[in-house]
C-alpha cells in the first residue's frame, strides 16, 4: 500500500460488508464508507480541489470527518485538521501558516468560517460537508483510482515552541503507513476491534490512533464529537469497545466518578493514554474502579507514536512509557552529547521511518531540533536495566532554584498524593536573584491550607524542592486534548 486511501480501499476489499463507523447508532459499513468517499470526493474535485492543495478539516469527531479526510487523501490533497474549539483567530493563524484556501466544514460552523474568511490573507472557499451530502451528486473524476504516490504530503499539523509561533509539520503517506503498521504490529489490533474515538481527531493521538488505526485494521470504530463521562461509559459497555486510546483527563475523571451503577468495562482489551504523562496514582484507581491499567504510549506529531507500554508487569511499571515500536530506534543524551547508559537521565532522541526530517519553512527550528537522523525530543527521561523509558519531564520545564535543577513532576505527583487534592501543577517564576522560585497551583477537593501542603511535602522531598508560593484554583487551563497549558500558568508571577 502505498498511500492512506489506496490502504482504505484495501481494506474495503477484504472487510467490504463489515462494519466500519458507527455514529448514533447508524452502521456504515465498509463499502457504504468507500461509496460516501467516491461521492465526496467529486464533489470536491468540481470546487477545484486538486491534487497537493491543502484543505482544512473543520468537524468534530465522526463519520463526516472520516469522510472529509478519504476524499481529499484521494484526490492527492493535503488534510489539515483544525480543532473544532478554536475561535476566530485561531482559525485564520492556522490556515494562513498551512496556505489552506479551502475549509470543509458543516453548517453549525458556516457562521465562523464566514467570519474568518474576513481575516484571511487569501481567500477562503467553504464547503459545507452536510450540505453535499444531502445533494449527493458529486461526479466522480473520469478514471477515479485512489492517489498512490507514497512521498506526496498528506497531512499539515502544528507544534508550538516557546515563542508561540507555530512550527509546521508536514507528514507523507509513507510516514503515516508506517506509523499505522507498527502500530498494528505491536497492539496486535484485528477487524474484530472496537475502537472508541473521543479524542479529538484533529489531535495526532485522536486522529492516528484512533479512526486511522481502527481503519487500517478493518475495525469497528465507534466516534463521539466530544467527552462525556456518562456517553464514554456508556459506550463501552453497549458496543463492547475493546480499545480505548484516550488522554489522562478523560481516564482520570472516569476514574473519579461517581456513577449510580458501575459501568462494566470488562470488553476493554487496551487501554492505553498518551499526549501528556498518565499519573500512576490515577491508574491505579481506575483499576480499581474497572479492573483494567491504564498503559502509556509516547509520541509527539513530529515522530507520531515512539513507544508504548505493553509491559506483562504492568501494575510496577506503570510510570513508564515501555519499549519503542518496531523500527523505531530511541537513543538517551546526557548534558555533554553522549549516550547515556541504563539509568542515566538525559534527553530523548528518536530516530524512525515516520518522523519528520525537518519543519518545514523553518531552519532556525530545525538545526536546534534534529541532529544525525535524530530528533531531539526536549524530553528528559532514563532507560532502566529493563530497557523501559521512563519519562521524567520536559526540558525546557526543569526549575532552576540556587543552582538546583529541579523536575516539577516531582513535586506533583508527592502533592498529588494528599488526599484533598485534585490536580497540582508546579511553575518556577524569576526570583529577585536571578534564579526561580517554586509555586504550586492546585486544585482542590475540600477547604485546604498551604500551611497542610507544605506539612504534606515536609521529609518526603528536600527542603529547597518544597514550593514557597502556593495558589488554589477552581481549574487549571488545558488544552483540547486536556494538557495543562503550563505556559499560561508560567506567565503568573508572585
Amino acid at each position: 500500500m502505498k498511500s492512506l486511501s489506496e490502504m482504505l480501499a484495501s481494506v474495503t476489499r477484504e472487510f467490504s460488508s463489515r462494519t466500519a463507523v458507527v455514529e448514533s447508532e447508524k452502521a456504515i459499513r465498509y463499502f457504504e464508507l468507500e461509496r460516501n468517499i467516491h461521492s465526496l470526493a467529486g464533489a470536491l474535485h468540481a470546487g477545484g480541489i486538486r491534487p497537493a492543495a491543502s484543505v482544512a478539516i473543520l468537524l468534530p469527531n465522526g463519520a463526516e470527518f472520516v469522510t472529509s479526510a478519504f476524499a481529499l487523501w484521494s484526490l492527492g490533497a493535503v488534510v489539515v485538521p483544525l480543532n473544532d474549539q478554536y475561535q476566530e483567530n485561531e482559525l485564520a493563524r492556522f490556515l494562513n501558516e498551512a496556505g489552506a484556501e479551502w475549509i470543509i466544514t458543516a453548517r453549525a460552523f458556516s457562521g465562523i468560517c464566514e467570519r474568518v474568511s474576513q481575516l484571511r490573507e487569501t481567500v477562503t472557499r467553504i464547503f459545507l460537508v452536510d450540505k453535499l451530502a444531502a445533494k449527493d451528486s458529486g461526479a466522480v473524476p473520469e478514471n477515479f483510482a485512489p492517489a498512490r504516490n507514497p512521498d506526496a504530503a498528506a497531512l499539515i499539523q502544528f507544534s508550538s515552541g516557546s515563542t508561540g509561533r507555530p512550527k509546521r509539520i508536514v507528514r507523507t503517506h509513507r510516514k503515516l503507513l508506517f506509523e499505522l503498521d507498527s502500530l498494528a504490529r505491536a497492539l496486535a489490533f484485528s477487524h474484530e476491534d472496537r475502537f472508541i474515538g473521543v479524542t479529538p481527531f484533529s489531535h495526532v493521538n485522536g486522529l492516528m490512533r484512533s479512526m486511522l488505526a481502527s481503519l487500517r485494521s478493518g475495525a469497528t470504530l465507534y466516534p463521539l464529537p466530544k467527552f462525556d463521562r456518562h456517553a464514554v461509559a456508556r459506550a463501552i459497555e453497549t458496543h463492547g469497545i475493546s480499545i480505548f486510546i484516550g488522554v489522562p483527563f478523560m481516564f482520570g475523571v472516569l476514574a473519579k466518578s461517581r456513577f449510580a451503577e458501575r459501568p462494566d468495562f470488562s470488553s476493554l482489551r487496551l487501554a492505553i493514554s498518551a499526549s501528556a504523562p498518565m499519573p500512576p496514582a490515577l491508574s491505579r484507581q481506575f483499576y480499581q474502579n474497572f479492573g483494567v491499567y491504564i498503559r502509556q504510549l509516547y509520541g509527539s506529531t513530529e515522530t507520531g507514536s515512539i513507544s508504548v507500554n505493553l509491559s506483562p508487569d504492568i501494575e510496577h511499571t506503570l510510570d513508564s512509557v515501555g519499549h519503542p515500536l518496531p523500527g523505531v530506534a530511541v537513543e538517551i543524551y546526557d548534558a555533554a552529547g553522549h549516550r547515556a547508559t541504563n539509568e542515566a537521565i538525559g534527553e530523548l532522541a528518536v530516530r524512525s521511518p515516520g518522523a519528520i526530517e525537518a519543519y518545514d519553512g523553518d531552519e532556525r527550528a530545525t538545526q536546534a531540533s534534529f541532529r544525525d537522523g535524530y530528533f531531539l525530543t526536549g524530553d528528559i527521561g532514563r532507560r532502566d536495566a529493563r530497557g523501559l523509558i521512563h519519562l521524567l519531564g520536559r526540558k525546557k520545564l526543569f526549575i532552576n532554584k540556587g543552582g538546583y535543577k529541579i523536575n516539577p513532576r516531582e513535586i506533583e505527583e508527592l502533592i498529588e498524593t494528599h488526599p484533598k487534592i485534585e490536580e497540582a501543577v508546579v511553575v518556577g517564576v524569576p526570583s529577585a536573584f536571578g534564579d526561580e522560585r517554586l509555586k504550586a497551583i492546585l486544585v482542590s477537593n475540600a477547604p485546604c491550607s498551604e500551611a497542610e501542603i507544605i506539612e504534606h511535602c515536609r521529609g518526603k522531598i528536600a527542603d529547597f524542592k518544597i514550593p514557597g508560593l502556593i495558589e488554589f484554583r477552581d481549574s487549571l487551563p488545558k488544552s483540547p486534548t486536556g494538557k495543562v497549558r503550563r505556559e499560561l500558568l508560567q506567565r503568573v508571577h508572585g
